[in-house]
């Protein structure tokens, strides 16, 4: 690989460069098993598994799928995931892989729309989930005339088996389908992202390399292991070293204290979370500074980091300090990390291994723009998926020549460092100007009286769109905040950036791992709600 800018800046003993097994993605939890057989694999609900019980009631799982869903059809059959953070979600994730099924997870947040729609698209011929929601299930393939089964854990045994099974090899890790992965459709229709073996193997490697983990880590996720950064970078990353996963529940609303008394009862170093996860963390931080004496890898994302999370984190717990990268679920997930001793306050970091970053005209992807100026954030390397299931449309328009095109706007420094501006698809277009909806909100989230804001476009027929300010207001204000908000952006933002509207709401609208639903807010400014 050609050496770039952002290589000088690795973490100490990391090469630009490294190599993957060109193995199927269950390899990852049968080699662990014969490294470290008897090591704890996974903790959940009070109970653990070692690796080789893990291996062996994955092959469980495998061979019941493989004697009762139909294989040797042009497409391997599709087994669907709805399920919550649980031991069987691992147990059946590598099982379906290892009878040489495809996976595709589901988030139990999902409504039954959503969920249809999810379906009809992957057309399952299994789906595994809990007795409780099984009905649910039911009706959701019914509506789309999709003819799967339907599984309850509660009624799979999960034990040990003495029974033989081969799992199934594959020829192409490069080209076979693993894992049907969803996009979380915050800015449009959710799509599903094909993601091959040597995709996921080679990411779970690449976030497990850059941050030197070792058999020692214990990882709290409290990620949701149907979501690609918990499946990719909490369970499997830890798998792939021989660490301890711990699994969190999130059934139950996000309770920041029974984080803090997990990461201390089990004495977590590794605890990944969304921003918002973050900030409810920070609200709670006073009496449990304690509790994160053993962590050693902490690290904020899924958004665009609004306002000074770190600073604020940092301050509160300089011995563990949170670090910020990048990815998308088209990258399975992982492009860019921070280098932990060479941390650039703003940006999420340089490329990883084997990955390479450039950035483009918006409007002219095959012209490369110089540091220091906006465009769209192009990638390319091993993680990178092969396209959109059964729609090459899509899966066209997501690529110029071999690069994927995000649809982030980012700017990249001479050293290499990424710091992301904006979505594409979140630039409002007023008066033939272009506004920047995360510039307008750092600038908003910098005055007293904003806990949270959304800035989104308001359509008019004079104007183009509206920047319209949706904003959850601190404790003790109210709307007579407006007046203070506006001459706060006229000291800080251009004329055309200024919010016209404000609009103030008690919660903004966020999807399972605490991304704002953009397009739903949008939708409803412009319904006049």
């Amino acid at each position: 690989m050609e050496i770039c800018s952002w290589h000088h800046h690795y973490p100490a003993g990391l090469s630009p460069s490294a190599s993957y097994p060109r193995e199927a993605l269950w390899w990852l939890l049968a080699d662990s098993a014969r490294r470290f057989g008897t090591k704890t694999a996974l903790v959940s609900h009070g109970r653990s598994w070692t690796y080789q019980e893990s291996w062996d009631i994955a092959l469980g799982v495998a061979a019941k799928i493989r004697s009762e869903l139909r294989f040797g059809e042009p497409e391997p059959p599709r087994v669907v995931l709805v399920l919550p953070n649980c031991a069987p979600f691992l147990f059946c994730y590598h099982g379906a892989l290892a009878a040489g099924a495809v996976v595709s997870a589901a988030s139990i947040a999902l409504t039954a729309e959503e969920l249809a729609a999810q379906l009809k698209d992957a057309a399952p011929q299994l789906v595994i989930t809990q007795s409780k929601r099984s009905a649910f299930v039911r009706d959701a393939l019914k509506t789309v005339r999709v003819n799967g089964s339907v599984w309850a854990i509660e009624d799979m045994a999960f034990a040990p088996t003495s029974a033989a099974f081969e799992p199934i090899p594959v020829a192409d890790p490069t080209q076979a389908v693993a894992v049907l992965q969803y996009t979380s459709g915050t800015t449009g229709s959710a799509k599903g992202a094909m993601m091959s073996h040597a995709n996921l193997l080679s990411n779970a490697l690449q976030n497990a390399r850059w941050f030197g983990w070792g058999q020692d880590e214990i990882n709290l996720s409290i990620l949701p292991l149907y979501h690609t950064w918990g499946m990719c970078c909490c369970m499997n990353s830890t798998l792939a070293v021989g660490g301890t996963l711990v699994l969190h529940d999130n059934e139950q609303p996000f309770d920041p204290r029974a984080v803090f008394d997990a990461v201390r009862g089990h004495r977590a170093t590794v605890l990944y979370g969304s921003a918002t996860m973050f900030h409810r963390l920070l609200d709670v931080s006073a009496e449990h500074n304690a509790c994160l004496a053993t962590l050693r890898h902490i690290k904020a994302g899924a958004m665009l980091t609004q306002g000074n999370l770190k600073a604020r984190w940092d301050e509160r717990f300089p011995h563990a300090p949170l670090q910020q990268g990048y990815g998308l679920t088209e990258a399975s997930p992982e492009s860019h990390n921070n280098p932990p001793q060479r941390f650039k306050k703003g940006t999420v970091g340089v490329p990883i291994q084997d990955t390479e970053c450039r950035i483009v005209d918006a409007d002219d992807p095959a012209k490369m723009l110089p540091p220091g100026r906006p465009g769209e954030v192009l990638l390319r390397g091993p993680q990178v998926m092969l396209g959109y299931w059964h729609k090459p449309d899509a899966t066209q328009a997501a690529f110029h020549d071999g690069w994927l095109k995000t649809g982030d706007i980012g700017v990249m420094d001479e050293d290499g460092y990424l710091t992301i501006v904006d979505r594409k698809k979140d630039l409002i277009k007023f008066r033939g100007y272009s506004v920047s909806a995360n510039n307008v909100e750092e600038c908003l989230l910098r005055h007293p009286a904003v806990k949270e804001v959304v800035v989104v476009g308001k359509r008019d027929e004079r104007e183009g769109e509206i920047p319209t300010a949706c904003i959850v207001l601190g404790p003790g204000m109210d709307a007579s905040a407006e007046v203070g908000l506006r001459a706060h952006c006229e000291c800080s933002l251009s004329p055309y950036e200024r919010p016209r509207e404000y609009v103030f709401i008690d919660v903004i609208p966020r999807n399972h791992v605490g991304k704002p639903l953009r397009r739903e807010l949008r939708e409803q400014i412009n319904r006049g709600g």
